[in-house]
């Protein structure tokens, strides 16, 4: 048994991961990062981050085997669309307004849809009709 990371602060909890081989793995939480590890590089550094740009916590993410990661946060369900070869997010979906606020839960996307799960309803985003 190891740890992942080293030096986090206090409150820096993962909330979700996902494996992509029985090497590398992706993380996100309260502390804001999206980490990718790879176990044969180090167990005690990410090898590579990114930061949800308005400081919330990432509940959620989801990729699609290749460049592209959804996060869902805790703010007024917004998803966001990332590249890996990129260090900023491509694009942002705010599923609710200020008075219905609600992290996104759980969310899963193909090349045609993205489905996300918010304390209410579930969202759906047509990439086909937009």
């Amino acid at each position: 048994m190891t740890h992942l990371g080293s030096d986090f602060p206090p409150g820096a909890g993962v909330l979700d991961l996902m494996y992509e081989s029985p090497f590398t793995l992706l993380t996100c939480g309260y502390d804001t990062y999206i980490r990718y590890w790879d176990l044969r590089a180090s167990v005690r550094k990410c090898v590579m981050e990114w930061e949800e740009p308005h400081d919330s916590t990432l509940y959620c993410l989801q990729t699609d085997g290749n460049h592209l990661l959804a996060t869902g946060s805790s703010y007024y369900g917004v998803v966001r669309l990332w590249d890996r070869r990129q260090r900023a997010c491509l694009h942002a979906f705010p599923l609710t307004s200020t008075p219905l606020s609600s992290p996104v839960y759980c969310l899963r996307f193909t090349t045609k849809h993205l489905y996300a799960a918010l304390s209410y309803n579930l969202h759906v985003l047509d990439f086909q009709n937009p």
